[in-house]
């Protein structure tokens, strides 16, 4: 059950430049000898997918292709069919290498999802570079967090916005090493203070959340073709200075944590499970779809708070035939309000049930129901039933 990370795999399926082709590349943009050394031992690829989705929602207008837990707040409660092509995306990659087990890897993914509302603005999701040197690897660059579990996430018909998963991108620098089975990360990650007021406690008080201090993120991981187990946590200084208001000048912060175990297992060729906890201090931020809930301020006493919440998904995954299989998963996300904020999200749920099949080589039409539920501490509670229709064409 082993598994590539994301762009490694969608590198190791592209379609590679010829040598002839490399050294044609380094005649035309480069007149150094040292350059056509390089190209002459590096593949380049262009990889992608065309992805194009019918969606239904009976009650909420404007939110776009990703489901996220809190994309109901706000929004219109009339129902709405549109049509969406965001998750489209372009890929590009290079791999150089060297004597040995050495190898230096490059890729670079865009796709058109810059605002999660149906139109197409351009996003870039990776930009990375790895430097592979025998059993060992350091990463540079924009990519998946290092407490995401990248094993297997659910097998949704576009992009897995379950309620409580671990999903993020972010700039950092991984240091990565196996032995066998095991394998551990250790890594740098871009620090975000998101530190907020409470509607109802704004008064004259401003924020400055510019000062930021690196996320230190380590994981470990133990695999086999049969099962996975993982666990990753996060530390880091969460910390805001009031620009006006009764503590203008004065700085404040807090440590927060968390942690995220998780594991998966193949039963037979056939079917697989996978199950993932949760739970935050201060780290909202890392779940999919529900920020705007972490670090606050309360201007008039000077109290800076960070919230506990904590997380659970799993999924179920079946193939009825080589070309037919079907997905069945759930997660919910909860935390306690503090005690004086006026409204804030406390829970969603999540739960789908699709079937996907491979028509033809790299094309795959796939039917999705989704349910997701949105509850605050004093606002209405909503949901919204969701029915996709999606064709996913990879290249």
């Amino acid at each position: 059950m082993k598994s590539k990370p994301r762009h490694q795999r969608q590198f190791s399926t592209s379609k590679t430049f010829s040598t002839t082709s490399a050294l044609a590349l380094a005649l035309s943009f480069s007149p150094a000898s040292s350059a056509l050394e390089v190209l002459d031992r590096t593949e380049v690829g262009i990889t992608g997918k065309i992805v194009g989705a019918l969606i239904a929602d009976s009650d909420v207008s404007g939110m776009g292709v990703n489901n996220t837990p809190n994309g109901l707040y706000g929004r219109n409660t009339d129902p709405s069919v549109h049509i969406d092509s965001t998750l489209t995306r372009l890929n590009f990659g290079t791999n150089t290498q060297f004597e040995g087990d050495e190898s230096i890897r490059s890729f670079i993914s865009f796709d058109f999802n810059g605002a999660n509302n149906g139109n197409m603005e351009l996003r870039m999701r990776e930009a990375l570079v790895s430097w592979q040197m025998g059993n060992g690897s350091l990463l540079i660059g924009q990519t998946w967090s290092t407490l995401m579990d990248m094993n297997r996430s659910p097998d949704t018909v576009l992009e897995p916005t379950l309620s409580g998963v671990v999903f993020t991108r972010q700039p950092l620098i991984r240091w990565s090493q196996s032995f066998g089975n095991f394998r551990y990360d250790l890594a740098l990650e871009s620090g975000s203070n998101r530190v907020q007021m409470d509607e109802e406690h704004h008064s004259e008080a401003s924020l400055d959340n510019t000062s930021r201090y690196p996320d230190f993120v380590v994981g470990v991981q133990n695999s086999t073709d049969d099962y996975w187990v993982r666990a990753s946590a996060v530390v880091n200084h969460i910390t805001t200075k009031v620009k006006e208001g009764q503590f203008a000048g004065e700085s404040f912060s807090d440590n927060g944590w968390a942690y995220q175990v998780s594991g998966g297992i193949k039963f037979n060729p056939k079917d697989h499970f996978s199950i993932a906890y949760y739970n935050s201090y201060g780290n909202d931020r890392y779940v999919l779809g529900v920020n705007n809930t972490g670090p606050l301020f309360e201007p008039s006493t000077g109290e800076f708070h960070l919230r506990e919440s904590q997380s659970l998904w799993t999924s179920l995954g079946h193939s009825w035939t080589d070309s037919l299989k079907s997905t069945f998963a759930y997660g919910v996300w909860q935390a306690e309000e503090i005690e004086w904020q006026s409204d804030t999200f406390t829970e969603t749920q999540f739960a789908l049930a699709n079937i996907k099949w491979t028509a033809r080589e790299n094309l795959v039409l796939g039917l999705e129901y989704n349910y997701t539920t949105y509850e605050r501490s004093t606002s209405d509670d909503r949901d919204n039933h969701r029915v996709i229709f999606a064709v996913d064409y990879t290249f």
